[in-house]
């Protein structure tokens, strides 16, 4: 976990998308990776989304070989048992439940659960997990990880929901105490031609490192 912790925390995006076609997905992946991403959460969101992955996996080891490629919204154990299977890197939750957590400390898997609550945060501290997932964000605020931090010491937190793909609304959030924030729908539009997505990227990750 620490390798992926690092990356997230000199990263300090990660996309997150999904598409029904696995020309889409890999045309998507490799966008972001030209543009120096190297942490991506594919999103368990739609019927073709474990035999995308699956696929996604077996060409990353030489299309993408810096790649360390996640699965988010898994939300049950069959479903993180099947992604292990498919050698996710991690596995990003919306939410958290003991019986997950458990099973994801017993199998040594790289679990990044979804936290509402400093309950939720509680489940995963109590448990020796050092990363999890604000979520929703937006219904948070940008002063709620700086307000629960003092009391999870070593515990990160990556926000993931109506987060602004600018450096003005992603600096804010890191200012709160976010390592990283994860960028959906903000960042990867469906409009967006590959060329642009590779820029609007690379230009991302520029202006973030200068502050």
């Amino acid at each position: 976990m620490n390798v992926i912790l690092q990356i997230i925390n000199d990263q300090k995006i990660v996309p997150l998308f999904y598409n029904e076609s696995f020309a889409v997905s890999k045309n998507t992946v490799k966008a972001l990776y030209d543009g120096g991403i190297r942490v991506i959460e594919y999103t368990n969101r739609g019927t073709q989304a474990l035999e995308n992955f699956t696929k996604l996996k077996e060409i990353s080891a030489t299309e993408f070989p810096e790649l360390l490629l996640g699965i988010g919204t898994v939300k049950n154990i069959k479903e993180m048992y099947d992604y292990n299977d498919a050698k996710a890197d991690f596995i990003i939750t919306p939410v958290i439940s003991e019986e997950l957590v458990k099973h994801a400390v017993a199998k040594n898997i790289n679990l990044i659960p979804g936290c509402f609550t400093p309950s939720d945060v509680n489940l995963a501290f109590q448990n020796g997990l050092r990363l999890v997932k604000i979520f929703p964000a937006d219904a948070l605020g940008k002063n709620y990880i700086k307000s629960i931090q003092p009391v999870f010491p070593g515990m990160h937190f990556m926000p993931t929901g109506g987060i602004n793909a600018d450096v003005e609304d992603i600096t804010e959030w890191l200012k709160g105490g976010a390592i990283a924030v994860g960028l959906g729908s903000s960042l990867i539009k469906t409009d967006l031609k590959a060329e642009q997505l590779t820029e609007k990227v690379q230009n991302l990750l520029k202006q973030l490192n200068q502050n």
